[in-house]
Parts: structure tokens; sequence; C-alpha cells
């Protein structure tokens, strides 16, 4: 199960550029490979595993940019996902299935083309003490898992974490940035189908950071049928941390409003989930410990229970260097008769085993970036 990626974790990272064709243009190759030995059990059965993801998702990437002058830079990314334990692609066997994008930026704005982090994934990523890594991280919201139908170049795949076919635009002006995003389904069959808008407000100083996300977006055409109409779908999310000094504190909500258009409704239909948490950051000598607690509620048609989730999330990380880190990482899932949501990392996952099954997992992990 491949969901949200840590691409805004790589921004804390510096890296030289591979090649210079000249002072004003410049490209650089980075990466980073992550890899572990977990002990992962679904509620039913445990077994011993090689993971690559549990931390961070691995990846292997391109960046570009070229200086036109008058403060105009052109600018872009193209990265990969890989399975350290195989060597084989992530999101779907896609070749840059985590970010494939070109445009143009100021030096308080930016626009962008592409397949990239979404404003929605965005705001997460920014109050998650992990960045979206690590067992428990907020992937448990089920954001990147909108339209579970869809694989590798559709309009669907990963979203509402990653958008295809998306145009993006970020303006900033003090502490303050707000992000707009577009995308067209480009679906014939159903009309109209996976058609995205949405848009961010971010305010971060050196304390405080507070964000605002809403997206709206049709239906994807793999989850309905080729006649249908496709319904409008939406999604919310508000959440805040601040720097304590010694320890960074976050707390939030997510919610998504599926429609129940084109759908059989059973006794496990997704009407309606809703998350909030609140998480930890805590420094300690050459390390960190991230903590998270999330409450996930899942809305089920009349007569039945809806489903409701704890998912705990804990890890410690020590850095050897400043791009070589080992970690012990662990999370559990408690879920009750009626729901069946899955522990997820950055890339790797543990599927409960069925309705009211109690997913856990914990890694003994090493990272490198370069």
């Amino acid at each position: 199960m491949n969901k949200l990626l840590s691409s805004g974790a790589l921004a804390l990272l510096a890296a030289a550029p591979l090649t210079q064709a000249h002072a004003q243009s410049s490209v650089t190759l980075y990466g980073v490979v992550d890899t572990s030995l977990t002990r992962a059990d679904n509620g039913n059965n445990g077994l011993w595993r090689l993971d690559s993801g549990a931390g961070w998702g691995s990846r292997l990437g391109f960046r570009g940019t070229e200086d036109l002058g008058g403060g105009l830079k052109a600018n872009f990314v193209l990265e990969q996902g890989f399975d350290v334990s195989t060597g084989t692609l992530q999101q779907g066997g896609a070749t840059f299935g985590r970010a494939a994008w070109l445009g143009l930026s100021g030096a308080d704005w930016e626009a962008r083309v592409g397949r990239q982090l979404s404003p929605m994934a965005l705001s997460l990523l920014a109050v998650d003490p992990g960045v979206g890594n690590y067992w428990g991280n907020l992937q448990s919201t089920g954001i990147g898992s909108n339209s579970p139908n869809s694989v590798a170049g559709d309009a669907g795949h990963q979203a509402t974490a990653r958008i295809n076919n998306s145009l993006l635009g970020r303006w900033t002006t003090g502490a303050l940035t707000a992000r707009l995003m577009l995308a067209p389904g480009e679906s014939a069959s159903p009309k109209g189908a996976g058609n995205y808008h949405g848009g961010s407000l971010t305010y971060q100083d050196s304390q405080w950071v507070a964000t605002l996300g809403y997206s709206r977006f049709r239906q994807y055409a793999k989850d309905i049928p080729v006649t249908a109409n496709a319904d409008w779908q939406n999604e919310l999310t508000f959440a805040a941390s601040y720097n304590f000094g010694p320890v960074r504190l976050a707390s939030g909500y997510y919610r998504f409003d599926p429609s129940e258009q084109n759908k059989v409704i059973t006794a496990t239909t997704l009407l309606k989930s809703e998350s909030v948490w609140v998480g930890g950051t805590i420094p300690v000598n050459n390390g960190q410990i991230l903590l998270q607690v999330i409450r996930a509620k899942s809305h089920r048609t009349a007569g039945v229970a809806d489903g409701t989730a704890t998912i705990l999330g804990a890890t410690y990380e020590h850095f050897l260097s400043k791009r070589t880190v080992v970690y012990v990482s662990g999370g559990i899932v408690k879920n009750n008769d009626t729901s069946n949501i899955a522990l997820v990392g950055s890339t790797a996952a543990v599927a409960a085993a069925g309705l009211g099954a109690d997913p856990k997992a914990v890694s003994f992990g090493i990272r490198h970036s370069f």
C-alpha cells in the first residue's frame, strides 16, 4: 500500500549539485535509502519481514533550477520511489510516481504543472511530527486512498495526496503562504470524473504553524460505472503546532466526505470519515522522539455501528551523522468491530486481517540520505 510520501521532509536536506552547466543553472541528484527489520502482525498472524519505507520512503530524484534573470527561475523535479528489499518501483510502478513537475518561480510566488503533492497533503505534512513518515503518521487519515480502484497512470492514483495533471500556484507574503491547485480529471467517460480543485492557507513563524486546507473533487473514473454521472466529494483539514522549545506539540482535524451516488451501499460502505490527533516531537541528545495518537471514525449506513479506531505511533531516531539515521518505530491500530483501518508507515503498511482486527508493527531500521 503506497500512500502519502514524505517529499516535504526533503526540504530539510542540503545537497550539492551533481552537475553545473554554468553559474545560473544546476541539476541535483538526491535520494533516500531506508530499510528495516520489522515484526508485523495483522491482528491474526505475525511474521518477520524486511521493509522498505517503514521509516522514510526510499527514492531517487533529480531537481533542477535555472536563473532566468530578474528574479525569475525555471524549476523541475522528477522523483521515483523504490523498494530496497526487491529493487522494484513503488507508487504502482510509475517511473516518477512520487513527483514529476516543471514550473516557474519568483521571489514570492511559484507555478508548477505535473504530478505533485496537493495543498491538502502539504497542510498535513506541516503538522505531522514524522512529516508523513514512520508507523502511525497522518496517512492514517486516509488521504492517498480516496480512489481505491485507481492504478498508476490513472487520474485517481494516490489521490488526493498526489494529483496527476495538476496546476499548482503558490503565493507567499511574510509568514503566510497560500496555495491553489486545479486538475482536470481528463476523463471522457464518465465525463468530468476526477476533476479537482483545492487550496490551503498556512501561517508559519519560528514557533507557530497553523494551516487550513480544503479540496473538492468528482468521483474518479475507476470507482464508478462508465455511464455514471460523477458526483462531487470534499475533504477538509485544520491543524496547528507550537514549538515550546524543548517540545513541539501538534493537533488537528481531517474530514473526508465521499458521495454515496453510483455506489451499492453495504454495511462496510464509508459514508464519511473523520480523524483528530495529537502529536509531539521531543529532542533528546543526538536524536528525537516522535509521538502521535489519532482517533478515527468511519461513518456507516443506518443500523450499523460506526467504525472507530485509535492509532498509536512512537519512534526514536538517533542521528549518526547529518545523513545517516538509525531508528526504532512502532505502532498499533485498535479497531472496533466495524473498523478495519490499516497501520501505515511511509510506504510500508500492515493491513488489518478483517473487521475488528488490530494491526501492529515494530521496526528496527536505518536510513541514509544523499
